[in-house]
């Protein structure tokens, strides 16, 4: 009996942690962000308004580890259909590179979408990503 109220405890648990963290993805944050990558790959940067040289509404990408896979750094502006609308990534370059900053106008109203994903050649590995403001 103690086992069953045990078990029972541990699944409600865990299923408020995975409610707690799925309705964390649905937060926008402004300023800088940093996602960083699947298989500790690497990370992407978001900036979102300007601060000395680095420009306002730009994004970087920055690979970490030796092991092959390069990172990219995408956004998506709404309606969010998952295909990128500008991106930067590593390929290309070894390990401890990041890309310089890109940047596009993208009006101060919106919310859009940062993907950070590990990429070698035509594979992709799983990609997380967070709606920031721009």
């Amino acid at each position: 009996m103690k086992s069953r109220r045990t078990l029972a405890r541990a699944l409600a648990t865990g299923a408020c942690a995975v409610g707690l963290v799925a309705g964390m993805r649905g937060q926008a944050w402004a300023g800088t962000v940093r996602i960083d990558a699947a298989w500790d790959a690497g990370h992407g940067i978001f900036n979102a308004d300007p601060d000395g040289s680095i420009p306002g509404d730009a994004i970087k990408a920055c690979d970490t580890n030796s092991d092959g896979w390069a990172v990219e750094v995408a956004l998506d502006y709404p309606p969010f259909d998952a295909k990128p609308d500008f991106k930067v990534d590593t390929r290309g370059h070894t390990a401890n590179y990041c890309t310089g900053w890109t940047s596009r106008d993208i009006p101060e109203t919106w919310t859009v979408r940062m993907y950070v994903t590990p990429v070698k050649g035509d594979s992709f590995g799983p990609s997380y990503y967070i709606d920031v403001h721009a």
